[in-house]
This record gives structure tokens, C-alpha cells and sequence, in this order.
């Protein structure tokens, strides 16, 4: 039997992508879904790029839009902490859909509601550190099912934005 992957979804921006870092397969290898927003691959004016995106990427990304109250919630946490005027539409998005993910998978629990809040639940067990892309998520090594772990990915041109569900101090996620 194969072990379960250390991470249940990854959300991603149009950036891993275009750079290929990291590779497709090494994504799919630690986890179990790979999502985007609607405006990332429309995002790829490159037409040889966006041609290996299409057929190499998109078999494996599920594509999904963020709910209008997931888009508020972010938004308006963004807002509080000082972050709404760096963040474009497609960078708030990718990050309302990881909001949006972590709490279809886990509630509340492992999400800040406002900035500064510390969360009082403990890691869950069985975790080990897996890396994607300057970002980790946590697995203590028990193989008994996959982690209820999102992560975000979200690039700009200056500054790379990541949200984890299981530490650190990352708005609303």
C-alpha cells in the first residue's frame, strides 16, 4: 500500500508554474490535490509558456473559485494588517481559496481571524517537515492517512506570499 502524501492541497499561483519550481511531479508526489483561481492561467501571456501550462499542468489542476465570503474574510484580514494595497485580484483570490480550503478541511482551528491571534491548538501527531516552494507542512511520520494540511502559494513581482494551515504567523490561514 502506498503511503498517504504528506499534504492534502496545495493552491497555487501562476508563478511555480511558469518557472516550473518546483517541478509538477514533485508537487504531485507530496500532494494529494493542486488547485488554482479562474484568472491564473488567463494571468500566462506567453504563448509558449502558456501552451506547456495547458498541456503539462492543467490535466493535474482543478481550477476553483473562491466564495464571496472566503474573498471577504482575506480581504478584509489583509486590510488589518496593512497587506491590501500590495496584494493584487488574482494574489487575493489564491489566498481566499486556501482560506476556503483549510476550512472546508479543517473548521476553524487552525485559522487567525484577526491579526496577532495566537491559536491555542496543539500540531496534530504524525508529522514530518515536507517543503514546497519556501514553505512546509508538517507530518510526524505516521502513515495512517493524509494530513488535513493546505497550503498556498501566491507570487508577485517583488515579494512571494505563502499561507500554512499548521504554523507560523500567516494571515487568515
Amino acid at each position: 500500500m502506498a503511503s498517504p502524501k504528506p499534504i492534502h492541497t496545495i493552491v497555487l499561483d501562476a508563478g511555480p508554474m511558469l518557472k516550473n519550481d518546483p517541478s509538477i511531479s514533485s508537487l504531485l508526489a507530496k500532494a494529494d490535490r493542486l488547485v488554482t483561481v479562474p484568472a491564473v492561467i488567463p494571468e500566462i501571456r506567453d504563448a509558449t509558456a502558456r501552451s506547456r501550462i495547458e498541456s503539462t499542468w492543467k490535466p493535474f489542476l482543478e481550477t476553483i473559485a473562491p466564495s464571496p465570503q472566503s474573498l471577504k474574510a482575506v480581504t478584509d484580514f489583509a486590510r488589518k494588517t496593512g497587506d491590501l494595497i500590495v496584494l493584487s485580484r488574482p494574489d487575493l483570490h489564491i489566498l481566499a481559496l486556501t482560506y476556503e480550503v483549510e476550512i472546508q478541511r479543517s473548521g476553524l482551528s487552525n485559522v487567525r481571524t484577526f491579526p496577532g491571534q495566537r491559536l491555542e491548538k496543539p500540531k496534530p501527531p504524525g508529522i514530518q517537515k515536507a517543503e514546497v516552494d519556501g514553505t512546509s507542512a508538517i507530518d510526524d511520520g505516521e502513515k495512517a492517512a493524509p494530513q488535513s494540511t493546505t497550503i498556498g502559494v501566491a507570487h508577485t513581482a517583488s515579494t512571494s506570499y505563502s499561507a500554512e494551515s499548521t504554523r507560523g504567523d500567516k494571515p487568515a490561514v
